[in-house]
């Protein structure tokens, strides 16, 4: 592991992501929003635009039942489906058993990018179930690497998209898991960036 400190935050979630369109150019409004939930900008080789990510915490991890999805989206649907999925962090010893069952995993513990690549194949090729998985990385935003249709593994190449301040690798995974879940190609996404609260 790395001599710095892991980002804080949940080590496992629901996530729910919404791809938005502005199509009147306003400002997004955050009415209902609670903590667990932001707005992020998002763009391709051909689109932009927002999403909102929600990550609604598991209440217990005891009983068949004890997991249920989030509550469904409030909102008309889009131009792009809203994706559901479990994501979980791999560097918890609580959490072995949901890796099971995981669409995504993270490591909140930065590290060089060259090590931060090599644990985003390890976590991947440990867990066949999951199709995405991020690991902070120490000089930009964070390395995500997709799981492909034959198993080998792709990296999205992300840029901050002019942010000060990178987004978790919580909310980044999220944002590739649902672009790729909804037909995007890896490669053609750019850039996941923070939208201010309005």
């Amino acid at each position: 592991m790395s001599d710095r400190l892991a980002i804080p935050g949940p080590d496992t979630a629901w996530a729910t992501v919404c791809f938005r369109v502005a199509s009147t150019g306003g400002l997004l409004r955050d009415d209902g929003l609670d903590g667990q939930s932001s707005f992020v900008a998002w763009r391709s080789d051909t689109a932009h635009g927002p999403a909102l990510v929600r990550s609604d915490r598991l209440l217990s991890s005891a009983g068949q039942h004890a997991h249920p999805y989030s509550s469904p989206c409030p909102h008309a649907p889009g131009p792009l489906p809203c994706d559901v999925h479990l994501w979980v962090d791999a560097d918890s010893p609580d959490r072995t058993e949901l890796m099971k069952h995981a669409d995504a995993l993270v490591s909140r513990v930065p590290l060089p990018p060259e090590r931060a690549h090599r644990r985003v194949r390890e976590m991947l090729a440990d867990h066949s179930g999951c199709l995405a998985a991020a690991v902070p990385d120490t000089t930009t935003m964070c390395v995500v690497g997709i799981r492909g249709r034959v198993g080998a593994v792709s990296f999205v190449r992300l840029d901050r998209g002019g942010a000060d301040a990178p987004l978790s690798p919580h909310a980044v995974v999220s944002v590739v898991h649902a672009w790729v879940v909804s037909g995007g190609s890896p490669r053609a996404l750019r850039s996941i960036a923070p939208m201010p609260r309005r």
